[in-house]
């Protein structure tokens, strides 16, 4: 009994030990640095656009994502995934936009990706997920995403997304072909609600639409916040979930991006029941109610890339009793440094993040990046949930799903402001001041001479002039030479002809 109280009595100092020396602050709980604009790349010429879709067929069994579970493993098949790609180029300006009908899009992912494109020799390759919380796991080679978000890492399903996604980039690009742009947007808070208990509901829509010019679709992009969670935690079927649904009902390839939807679910029409195929009907409707704008062949076209440093960790499910030894834990686990790119296509900006903001995160950097513009979630390397520094201070919201401090949202609003302005059309230089002609000095009348002496005859005057520097008589050198007639003509200019 005493060398079990002995023993006993070691494990808790041991533990006390552990837990004050992990409470030290051994790691800065402040990080910052300037915000950087990486890249610019601006078109001016007539579009060019293509797209592609490349199915997703892992070796099967693959891990459900979407939800933490115990048991990880599809029992099935509920209907086909793919990734869908859109090329658009103008001369001086090719960019790349990809949906992967996937839950969320890693580092490792996107940089595995543009290594194999690199040759393609693209401006910009944004690679954006659906969110689909039914969606092939297996992808993200991390402890935490693991065991949280999308199940035990294979690297076969690893290697299989990233050759389906070089795929349908490529085949979009050999698919360029000369096409008219169009957009359309709306308000539709309808069909989403804040599951936050916020009152914010963010309802963005918007519809963008390329028609060949022979008259063909050539694709379609559909942007609208809201979670695909439709399925819930106990499906074992692989799905697109509803913007799957959205995206198999049209011909040719359409691809569905999220807004902001960090606070943002579904939320179906009465008498509609709960399937991803009738939500997606439901939306789809909308979408075709939409009055687009003129068709422009020749809309401007931009790419912009800002990075801003980002705060250190700071899990907003932390205890607070352990809320330091995980800041210290994590502060070399995340990324330091978030990426945020701004795509102009005529009078739409869609603004690509790495995260999953709220609704009235998505309202701010609207409005920072100015007039048309739209937030794209889910771009690239991904970074949690994005909510207000407000809402944080109170622990409200999303809260409990943010890996960063409350200071993240500020952060990537001035990214998101500085690669908006870069996609704006150029100003005009100032026009130049004229020049200032000096004005001389006015001089004072200068005193008659006392006997001034008398003027030579102006004829005079002009021969002697003439005599003393040719020598010749002023009547010869006043007498106009004859030239022939033919010479006089071709020493006219053009416009006297």
């Amino acid at each position: 009994m005493k060398k079990l109280l002995t023993a006993l009595a070691v494990l808790v100092a041991l533990l006390g030990a552990a837990y004050g020396l992990g409470s030290l602050r051994w790691r800065p709980t402040f990080r910052a640095g300037p915000l950087r604009l990486e890249t610019v790349a601006r078109g001016a010429g007539p579009l060019l656009a293509g797209a592609a879709v490349a199915p997703l067929t892992p070796p099967h069994p693959v891990p459900v994502a979407g939800f933490a579970r115990l048991k990880w493993m599809q029992e099935g098949q509920r209907d086909p995934v793919a990734v869908r790609a859109l090329a658009l180029r103008e001369p001086g300006c090719t960019v790349v936009l990809v949906s992967a009908e996937i839950l969320l899009v890693p580092g490792q992912l996107e940089r595995a990706v543009e290594r194999r494109v690199r040759d393609l020799k693209l401006d910009h390759l944004v690679v954006a997920a659906t969110h689909t919380h039914a969606g092939p796991g297996g992808f993200w080679k991390d402890p935490l995403g693991e065991r949280l978000a999308t199940g035990p890492y294979d690297a076969a399903v690893f290697d299989h997304l990233v050759e389906r996604t070089e795929a349908a980039i490529r085949g979009a690009v050999k698919a360029l072909e000369p096409a008219y742009f169009s957009v359309a947007r709306a308000q539709l808070p309808e069909l989403a609600r804040n599951r936050a208990g916020g009152s914010e509901v963010d309802g963005h829509l918007v519809s963008v639409r390329l028609t060949a010019l022979a008259g063909h679709e050539v694709a379609q992009v559909v942007l609208y916040p809201a979670h695909a969670t439709l399925l819930g935690l106990d499906n074992r079927l692989v799905s697109g979930d509803w913007p799957g649904a959205l995206m198999r009902a049209d011909a040719a390839p359409l691809l569905f991006f999220q807004g902001a939807l960090g606070d943002q679910t579904t939320r179906l029409p009465p008498r509609t029941p709960g399937r991803p195929e009738a939500y997606a009907e439901a939306l789809r409707a909308h979408v075709d109610d939409l009055d687009p704008s003129l068709a422009d062949p020749w809309p401007a076209l931009a790419v912009a890339t800002a990075t801003a440093v980002l705060p250190p960790a700071d899990l907003g499910a932390s205890p607070p009793a352990l809320r330091r030894i995980l800041q210290n834990l994590f502060y070399d686990w995340l990324p330091d440094r978030a990426s945020l790119t701004a795509v102009r296509l005529g009078p739409l900006t869609l603004v690509a993040v790495p995260g999953e903001p709220v609704a009235e995160v998505g309202r701010r950097w609207r409005e920072a990046a100015g007039e048309g513009a739209e937030v794209l979630a889910l771009a690239g390397d991904y970074l949690g949930y994005v909510e207000t520094s407000e809402r944080m201070a109170e622990a409200s919201g999303e809260t409990v799903r943010t890996y960063y401090g409350p200071e993240l949202a500020d952060r990537l609003t001035g990214a998101v402001k500085l690669a908006a302005e870069a996609v704006r059309d150029p100003k005009p230089p100032p026009p130049e001041a004229p020049a200032l002609v000096p004005v001389p000095a006015a001089k004072p009348p200068a005193s008659p001479a006392p006997n001034p002496p008398a003027a030579a005859p102006a004829s005079a005057a002009k021969a002697a002039a003439q005599k003393r520097t040719t020598g010749a008589p002023a009547s010869s050198q006043d007498r106009k030479p004859r030239t022939p007639a033919v010479a006089a003509k071709t020493s006219e200019p053009p416009a006297a002809r």
